[in-house]
């Protein structure tokens, strides 16, 4: 089981065309892993025992005709809470959100990407309440797990797609990014995560202009084989960007020498930086530098306080989706209650001037990146916290985002890669931050980091 559990997503891929192993094997073996330890890490609140069989059936008979819908299909994956699929419930993470009467009947696009491409979802993830949390607490779903150390967090919003990932469930699958919700989880549980340039990834139904989807694994390559998939357009997006038929993986190996690193250690507010964190990060910096890149230390242009204007936003912007549900239903998520409970003394010039002040970010953002080719930083400032908490300080939940939500605002392609462990073997993450639309070379300075990084640490699986 555990065999099966390790392989990649592409290793996957080319046992099944040398029919050395069949999707209905791996689906079997996944689905059987999942039962018995799902339970401890709280990754899935639905698993489709039924339909995965079924799609696994399908797919082994495509490989055995050399017809695969796509060089993953067969690859187990999963769909994460946010993310609307037919006939299956979404309930955003929170108790307050429970309608059981009310399926979902259409896929939204990067679901249907997935169907057509033959991938295998093995159910619905958890995720904390509205996705604006830093951890995997949610009222409705409970607390999921980490697997390094199941009392510290996964981190969120995509919290149970990075345990399911992490514990070997599936290989691949999707997290939503609106302020840090790939780079977060994909950081305290040693994935690799990919927040796409803004439109890279077709999103319907949308409800913020900062709210991105992309790839989760525990490779570069595979999450490049996958963006192929997720980036496929969708006519329901009409601010995705044009499609242009692009592999990513190809020449992926290749990132261009002496490229201008920028390393930035400290973002200027919230959370204050770890030690053993700056020190990781600051050693994959000099690793990059001894293949022939210049690594120049950047100064932050943000102090304290300039964070408010966006976690203002965010507080709105949550609180418009909590305030269709009653005072009673709204009271069973407290930590979204308190976290916007003040927000109808909010006046709409108030909330314009915030909008005004968060563009402003975003512009500073894009200078200070442009005094290089590409941005280090830590993907979060501290390793995981305590799994029962909604943040490091509970008082302070916007504070965890401070080192990712800058580049939701900016729209720029930023990934975190595992660059080492915590004294107490948590994994921490280097974030890399490229220009806008230049995925490609986020992925590409990854992979290249990928291949000189320290020996990593099995998968607790």
């Amino acid at each position: 089981m555990s065999d099966i559990s390790n392989l990649s997503a592409l290793e996957l891929s080319r046992l099944y065309q040398s029919k050395a192993l069949s999707p209905r094997e791996v689906i079997d073996t996944q689905l059987q892993r999942l039962e018995a330890l799902n339970p401890k890490y709280n990754a899935f609140y639905e698993i489709d025992f039924e339909g995965a069989r079924r799609e696994a059936q399908k797919s082994e008979q495509r490989w055995f005709n050399g017809e695969p819908n796509s060089v993953l299909d067969g690859t187990p994956t999963s769909v994460k809470d946010a993310l609307l699929s037919r006939d299956q419930k979404s309930y955003r993470g929170s108790t307050a959100n429970i309608a059981d009467d009310i399926d979902w009947n259409e896929d939204c696009p990067l679901v249907a990407r997935q169907k057509e491409a033959g991938m295998i979802s093995l159910g619905k993830t958890t995720m904390p309440d509205f996705g604006i949390l830093a951890s995997g607490y949610s009222s409705y779903h409970g607390i999921t797990r980490n697997p390094w150390d199941s009392s510290v967090t996964t981190g969120g919003s995509s919290s149970g797609t990075a345990a399911a990932i992490t514990a070997g469930f599936n290989t691949v699958a999707a997290g939503t990014d609106i302020v840090g919700s790939i780079r977060l989880p994909a950081s305290y549980t040693g994935l690799f995560g990919l927040k796409p340039s803004q439109g890279r990834v077709p999103y319907y139904p949308s409800n913020a202009d900062t709210l991105v989807a992309g790839p989760m694994s525990r490779s570069v390559m595979d999450s490049a084989a996958y963006l192929n998939i997720l980036s496929r357009p969708d006519r329901r997006d009409a601010r995705s960007l044009a499609w242009q038929d692009f592999d990513f993986t190809q020449g992926l190996q290749s990132a261009r020498p002496s490229l201008r690193l920028g390393l930035l250690l400290d973002i200027g507010f919230g959370t204050s930086p770890d030690p053993e964190t700056l020190t990781a990060v600051s050693q994959a910096a000099e690793q990059l530098e001894d293949l022939g890149h210049r690594v120049i230390p950047i100064q932050s242009p943000f102090k304290s306080g300039d964070e408010d204007c966006a976690e203002l936003y965010y507080q709105q912007r949550c609180h418009n989706e909590f305030k269709q549900y009653n005072e009673e239903k709204r009271r069973q998520s407290p930590y979204i209650w308190k976290f916007t409970e003040h927000c109808e003394e909010v006046s709409a010039p108030d909330l314009f001037e915030a909008t005004m002040q968060m563009r402003k970010l975003g512009v500073q953002t894009l200078e200070m990146c442009s005094q290089v080719d590409y941005l280090l930083l830590p993907s979060t400032p501290r390793p995981a916290f305590p799994a029962e908490l909604p943040a490091d300080d509970a008082d302070k939940l916007f504070d965890p985002w401070c080192n990712n939500f800058l580049f939701n605002i900016s729209e720029q392609p930023a990934a975190s890669i595992n660059c080492g462990y915590s004294s107490k073997g948590l994994p921490i993450g280097l974030q890399i931050v490229g220009p806008r639309f230049d995925d490609f070379g986020v992925l590409q300075l990854a992979k290249q980091y990928e291949n000189i990084r320290p020996e990593q640490r099995a998968f607790p699986i």
